[in-house]
């Protein structure tokens, strides 16, 4: 695997781990993996603690691996980009099933996650009939 395949995906794990953490802290149950709080908070512990471990062996593995600053930002903002689509998209999926749209009055931003998907909050947002 070359260095800026290992950074991007450490990028990306560390940025999905740190959007679940922050959804659970919020209580966005709609941007959730997974309903169950603890095993959550784990997996997204876990999954924080790993690229934090590549990021700080990274010399001791890679001792003559260099990626250059403009590159090191770019790969990082893709992550970040692919980390939030990743999120909507897999939470959408995973708790379509488990959300029903509210009738009455209707929550906008990011509230509104709190009760439903991220799709479903687009879908009532802007095709609402």
């Amino acid at each position: 695997m070359t260095l800026s395949v290992e950074y991007f995906l450490s990028s990306l794990i560390a940025t999905v781990a740190v959007i679940q953490l922050a959804a659970i802290r919020s209580g966005l149950l709609g941007l959730l993996f997974s309903q169950n709080r603890l095993f959550n908070s784990i997996t997204s512990i876990v999954a924080l603690v790993i690229p934090a471990v590549l990021f700080f062996t990274w010399n001791a593995r890679n001792p003559t691996g260099i990626i250059e600053g403009a590159q090191q930002a770019g790969l990082f903002s893709l992550a970040v980009l692919s980390a939030g689509s990743f999120t909507f998209i897999m939470s959408s999926l995973v708790n379509h099933p488990k959300f029903t749209p509210p009738v009455g009055t209707i929550v906008n931003g990011i509230e509104s996650l709190k009760q439903m998907t991220f799709f479903q909050a687009i879908r009532i947002r802007y095709w609402r009939t």
